[in-house]
Parts: C-alpha cells; structure tokens; sequence
C-alpha cells in the first residue's frame, strides 16, 4: 500500500584508493546517462560531492551520494538492498551511512520536477535535514562562487550543526548541500540570524543567480552508518 506522503532516503558512500574511486566515479557517469528506475522510485540522483561541508569549486573524489524519493519505506529499503549497482559500489566502499526521512517543507523544483507538492502539515519537534539545491546562472556563476567562501566557513562550528556536505551533478553549475541539525531553531537561526549564512539569502535575492532551486526540510524517521550511528543512541 502506498505511505500518504513520499519516503526519502539519503545515502552516502566513501571510497579509499584509486581503484575504488574510479568505479565510483565511472559509475556516476553511467548514472548520468542511463537514469537509474526501480520499483516505487518517484526520483533518483547519484551525486558527486564537494571538499568540505557545503559550496564548494573542489571536489571530494572519495564521496558519493544518493538522494531518493520513494513511494513507501518498504520500497526504498528493497532498492538499496537489492540494486545492482549501489550495491556493487558497497563492496568497494570504505563507509557508508546516510537517513530516512519525510518531508516537512518544500518549495521549488529540481530539473522541472516538482517532487513535494502536496505535504501534510505535521507539527515537528526534533532532528531535520535539508536540502537545499541549485542551478546556477552561467552568467552568475563567477559572482557566486566569490560570494560562497563567507557563507560555507565555518559551518561546522554553528549550533545544532551535526553534519553537512555539499554534493552535485555538474561541478560549478549544478550544487546542493545536505545537511542534518539537532532542531529547526537551530537551523532557522543560521539560515536567517548568523552573519555568515543570512548575507546570502539576500545576494540571491538581490542578484538572481539561480535558475532553478528546490529547498526542502525533512523529518528525520533514523540515521544509520559509521558517521552518524551515534545520533540514534
């Protein structure tokens, strides 16, 4: 039976070693071309990842990302452990972790989809991720990039701040950042108070380099793996 809201479920892989980060990558690549189905998939990305925790020109070669929607929990849990590619990559991969969770909040699209259009109104107390994801004006790209520094530094020092990494499809014009707070006051707090985050809300507005952005808060229902297993305990 179908769950009354859609199911999301990130996941993340590292990889040590040449030989291990070169199927990953080769891998992304294929997903790039061929997009990736399964059963009660309503959205799929494999993503790249940037150096550090959010925006970043560098990339992280050694992580990967997965970020899907699903119709049902069950369906989601029967692609990760029964899709051949992930897991191939898993055998390979030197941790993984990742979260489920439903959505609470969402505006915007990502490659014309309008993946949450309809989320109940729940009243959340507790953990929530975000999601915050971006195409990039090539006309605003450079401005962007120069503005970025400012407002990624020291992001892993903010209050309630308990992971973030910025990922992608395309470097430099297609960039997201998922991130996992203790509390939507914390997280309100940076997106809206602090000096290094609210001076890019208003540059966004102000210049309107993107394109396209989806923004999405999610409830987390559990986090698992080796860099987040002691967040359930």
């Amino acid at each position: 039976m179908k769950d009354s809201q859609p199911y999301i479920a990130v996941r993340f892989l590292t990889f040590s070693g040449f030989s291990a980060r070169w199927k990953a990558f080769i891998s992304m690549g294929s997903n790039l071309l061929n997009k990736f189905s399964a059963k009660g998939l309503v959205f799929g990305k494999m993503l790249g990842s940037g150096a550090g925790s959010g925006f970043s020109i560098y990339p992280d070669w050694g992580t990967y990302a997965w970020f899907t929607v699903f119709d049902s929990k069950s369906d989601a849990e029967y692609f990760f452990k029964s899709d051949e590619t992930y897991q191939n990559l898993l055998k390979f991969s030197f941790s993984s972790y990742g979260w489920d969770a439903l959505p609470i909040k969402s505006h915007g699209t990502w490659n014309g989809v309008n993946l949450f259009s309809k989320i109940p109104e729940i009243d959340h107390i507790g953990r929530v991720a975000v999601l915050t994801r971006a195409s990039i004006k090539k006309s605003q790209a450079f401005r962007f990039w120069w503005n970025v520094p400012s407002a990624s530094r020291n992001i892993k020092k903010q209050p309630g701040m308990l992971f973030s990494k910025g990922v992608g499809e395309f470097p430099l014009i297609e960039q997201a950042t998922l991130s996992l707070w203790n509390s939507e006051k914390e997280l309100n707090d940076f997106a809206y108070k602090s000096r290094e985050h609210s001076p890019m809300v208003q540059k966004t507005k102000k210049y309107n380099w993107y394109s396209e952005e989806l923004f999405l808060r999610m409830s987390i229902i559990r986090t698992y793996g080796s860099n987040l297993q002691d967040l359930d305990q």
